[in-house]
């Protein structure tokens, strides 16, 4: 027969596990927000570069230097944008799997909460079948 004692200590393992998930969660949202932040960056330094481009008096050498600065600057937002569509998929994983975890935290911790209910019903009437019945004389 289980125990509310090991059923709260398996909550308490599950609780602890589900920690460790939660701090991984914020280390990916954490990096979507850098990654967020650099795609706008370079979303500003291409607009600036587009802006240098309409200028009348552009020299051929500037034209290509901007050229390659552009490119790297696609290149650049395309990476992020790949690796930062890579993590939201695995923070919409993890979210499924914390659910999952979180839910089997909170029935470990009801069923603990019985068992230990159940214990203390149980201590209860072996207490009642110790104390001898009242003679009525």
């Amino acid at each position: 027969m289980k125990t509310a004692r090991i059923t709260r200590l398996a909550a308490l393992k599950r609780q602890v596990e589900l920690q460790k998930w939660l701090a991984e969660v914020g280390r990916l949202n954490t990096e979507i927000r850098r990654l967020d932040e650099r795609i706008e960056q370079v979303g500003t330094l291409k607009a600036v570069y587009d802006a240098q481009l309409r200028e009348p008096a552009i020299t051929a050498n500037e034209l290509i230097g901007i050229r390659v600065i552009d490119n790297h600057l696609n290149d650049r937002r395309e990476i992020d944008q790949n690796r930062r569509e890579l993590l939201e998929n695995e923070r919409r994983r993890m979210a499924v799997m914390l659910a999952a975890k979180k839910n089997e935290v909170d029935s470990l911790k009801a069923e603990a909460g019985q068992l230990k209910r159940a214990e203390a019903e149980e201590r209860a009437e072996k207490l009642q079948a110790l104390v001898p019945l009242r003679r009525n004389g």
